[in-house]
């Protein structure tokens, strides 16, 4: 009975791990949490290739790409190992590659050197851009309009009032105007300016002719009177 509290109290013995270089073994942890926090749209992959062959120490989310820990190094992983072109370089980010099956992916590669400069293994990254295109897409729908054809050439004013209709009339006439006020209109302007908000409705609305007439700075029965004129002509037209 003695024998079997020691047993139970005794510390349960990992498993070793896939052997690897020991600049690598730190990396296990950081690939798991890597693939944890990232989700499972993201393969990560720790590869070693300090022994001369290439073995792959730890993959985490393989079964986007279909990889196992059997699995050969890249065709460019081959060629970061041979380059001089790569020969000073310690990260590769967001560069394109594509799964077996042909899904669009993006991928980052950390290479990881000894003290001697030499590589050992590669911390990879690959991120499956399958979920990311469709919500692209979306977005780009959902988000697209067409121009209107109004005075300002901007957005249609929502508004739930018809005082805020008025007022988004008036701001639009003075935009257009390049923010000059109103009351500096000249009769031609003053015209032009009655013919299109008359033409907008702006006048059908309750309380409209006692708003214009403060911002043009003229009495009503000027603007009556010009308005008149505005209304004969287009009857004219």
């Amino acid at each position: 009975m003695a024998r079997r509290a020691a047993e139970r109290s005794a510390p349960m013995k990992e498993k070793p791990g896939r052997p690897c270089h020991p600049l690598l073994r730190p990396l296990v942890g950081i690939a798991k949490v890597l693939a944890e926090t990232l989700g499972p749209e993201y393969e990560i992959v720790l590869h070693d290739t300090s022994r001369g062959a290439h073995s792959i120490v730890a993959i985490c989310n393989g079964e986007l790409t279909g990889r196992t820990e059997d699995a050969t190094l890249t065709d460019f992983g081959e060629l970061i190992l041979s380059s001089p072109e790569y020969a000073g370089v310690d990260h590769i980010a967001n560069y394109p590659s594509v799964a077996p099956d042909g899904r669009p992916m993006r991928s980052s590669v950390a290479i990881v050197r000894d003290e001697e400069k030499r590589i050992v293994g590669f911390l990879c990254i690959n991120y499956d851009l399958t979920r990311a295109a469709i919500l692209k897409g979306m977005a780009e729908f959902l988000t697209a309009v067409a121009p209107l054809k109004l005075a300002d050439g901007g957005a249609e004013k929502l508004g739930t009032r018809p005082e805020d209709h008025m007022r988004a009339l008036l701001d639009a006439i003075k935009h257009s105007r390049g923010g000059v006020p109103l009351r500096f209109a000249t009769k031609a302007e003053r015209l032009d300016i009655l013919r299109h908000l008359d033409a907008e409705g702006f006048f059908a609305i309750k309380g409209s002719m006692e708003i214009f007439c403060a911002e043009i700075g003229k009495s009503p029965y000027t603007i009556y009177g010009d308005l008149r004129a505005v209304r004969d002509a287009r009857a004219r037209d």
